[in-house]
């Protein structure tokens, strides 16, 4: 039941159960018996961090250009998160978190996903090359030429033949 977790940790291991069966018997079972029991917080977060590039890269083929706004909300907030919050809790306050988080998390996603996309289709290159797949033309467009300037004082006097 991922829709009613708790806690990430939960939520994380119900959301998909083919590829946390799969992470947990390739990924961190290994690393845990690699690391030992006393860094099993080296083996989650390899698992979260391994995780987040395969979705940044999905992403990344999707959309034609890099732009790691998944990748920081994965391995960044996903692990701070899981620091910080119970890991075994049955609040009904910590599912409306959660859920609040996920919303805002995929309402940051859309924006910025689609401010990058529209940057690529409106503002000119910040480098020529393979490069300009890594940079992110967001951050460094000032002047896109998308308005639609109408001059009024003409506008009347071509249509005065009208009136």
């Amino acid at each position: 039941d991922w829709w009613t977790a708790t806690s990430w940790s939960s939520y994380y291991r119900t959301w998909n159960i083919v590829v946390h069966d799969w992470l947990y018997t390739y990924i961190y079972r290994d690393c845990h018996t690699l690391f030992g029991v006393k860094y099993r917080l080296v083996s989650m977060y390899t698992v979260i961090f391994l995780s987040a590039c395969v979705h940044e890269y999905i992403l990344s083929l999707a959309f034609g250009y890099f732009y790691p706004i998944l990748f920081l909300q994965f391995a960044v907030l996903g692990f701070i998160s899981m620091l910080i919050l119970p890991r075994r809790t049955q609040s009904i306050a910590f599912n409306i978190f959660i859920w609040t988080s996920l919303f805002v998390g995929l309402g940051m996603q859309m924006c910025l996903y689609s401010i990058e996309w529209y940057a690529r289709q409106n503002c000119p290159r910040v480098v020529n090359g393979p490069l300009d797949y890594f940079i992110p033309r967001s951050f460094f467009c000032r002047e896109v030429n998308d308005t639609i300037t109408v001059d009024i004082n003409a506008s009347v006097a071509s249509n005065r033949h009208y009136l």
